[in-house]
Parts: C-alpha cells; sequence; structure tokens
C-alpha cells in the first residue's frame, strides 16, 4: 500500500478502538443466586493443585482464540460448577478490568436457576463454592491497602539507549481489597471487581 495521507485516514475510517499491547483475555461469569430468601453471589474456592491455590474467584478462564468473551465466561461455568449455559439467565455484560501484568479481565452477570444447589458439580479446579449475601458487601467496607510494584531494571542497557543510568522509573501501585466472610478471605482481582459491582449496582 502507498504510504499516502488519504490511504492513512481511509485506514482509520470506521476502525474500533482498541488497546495497544497485546493481552490476555480472560472472562469471568458473576453468578447470582437465591439463598435463604436473598440475593448472593457465588464464589468459588480454587483446589490446592492448581495455581493460585487456595484463592477465592469467580467460574471463568482464559478466552480461547476465536471465542467471544460472554461464551467463555458461561463455558468456564458449566466446566467448573456444572451448572449449563441454557440454565443461565444472562444479565448482561459489566466492565472489563485491566491489569498490571497485561490482563484483561471481562465480567458477565448472570442468575443461575432456583435449583442450582442440585446441579452443582465441581471439576478438580474447585475446592468448594460459597455464597455471600449482596446486603453483605453493602453493609461491610473492605480493609484497603495500596501495594507498590517494584520495577527490576537490573541489565538494563541505559548507555546503549542514551538513558541516564539515574532515570527516574515511573512508580506503579496497586490497590488491594480484603473482605472476610464465613472463613473465607475475598480479595485481589476478584475482591476489586465485587467492589466496583456492588458500588455500582446496589
Amino acid at each position: 500500500m502507498e504510504i499516502t495521507f488519504e490511504n492513512i485516514r481511509n485506514k482509520l475510517d470506521g476502525r474500533p478502538v482498541g488497546v495497544v499491547g497485546k493481552r490476555k483475555e480472560y472472562a469471568v461469569l458473576m453468578p447470582l443466586v437465591e439463598k435463604n430468601g436473598e440475593v448472593c453471589l457465588l464464589f468459588e474456592v480454587r483446589s490446592r493443585d492448581i495455581r493460585q491455590p487456595g484463592d477465592v474467584c469467580f467460574p471463568g478462564g482464559r478466552v480461547e482464540e476465536g471465542e467471544a468473551f460472554e461464551d467463555t465466561a458461561l463455558r468456564e461455568t458449566f466446566e467448573e460448577i456444572g451448572i449449563p449455559r441454557d440454565r443461565i439467565e444472562v444479565y448482561g455484560r459489566f466492565d472489563s478490568m485491566l491489569e498490571v501484568n497485561r490482563i484483561r479481565m471481562h465480567t458477565l452477570v448472570g442468575r443461575l436457576p432456583d435449583d442450582w444447589e442440585s446441579l452443582l458439580d465441581t471439576d478438580s479446579e474447585v475446592a468448594e463454592v460459597f455464597t455471600v449475601p449482596l446486603r453483605f458487601f453493602r453493609e461491610n467496607e473492605p480493609d484497603y491497602y495500596r501495594g507498590k510494584i517494584i520495577q527490576d531494571t537490573e541489565g538494563f542497557p541505559y548507555e546503549k539507549h542514551g538513558i541516564d543510568s539515574n532515570y527516574k522509573w515511573r512508580e506503579a501501585y496497586q490497590d488491594l481489597y480484603f473482605w472476610h466472610y464465613a472463613g473465607h478471605t475475598i480479595w485481589g482481582l476478584t475482591a476489586a471487581i465485587t467492589l466496583w459491582f456492588t458500588e455500582e449496582i446496589l
């Protein structure tokens, strides 16, 4: 293609806006259930045999090539806890979150059927599931910490690129939220998503 102003303009015309930099795409379902007459969120506890063992999370996983993130969330929910996608009432997409480690996490909100407990069939990645009433998040602020992300620039070729070796690299921080409920700790990305959701929706 010849490099002309017109060709550049034509390439940009109607082009969807993306995110610079290749990212790993993940998707989770935020499952709403009814338990004891209350609207609750359902959480998983990761098995001790997989990465990040014991962490609390939502059903989900990595988006496969050519797969819509909604399909990922529903597929993973079936694989991890046995709820068929045709039994989930999808309420809609929620926000996506970007992490410093180049992960984009998409979120989908849906209601599990009233007989969800009888349908549960967890796979080897899930140690257990538990529910938390949404009112708990409205009534209880999470513990909050601000963590500094340490950059390791040892071995960086400052001279080659004409950068002063005393260059002040930009500092990065990560907000960390923690809730404790019935012996479980909800933290990390799951807590951040839950906080954003409950602040926006409740």
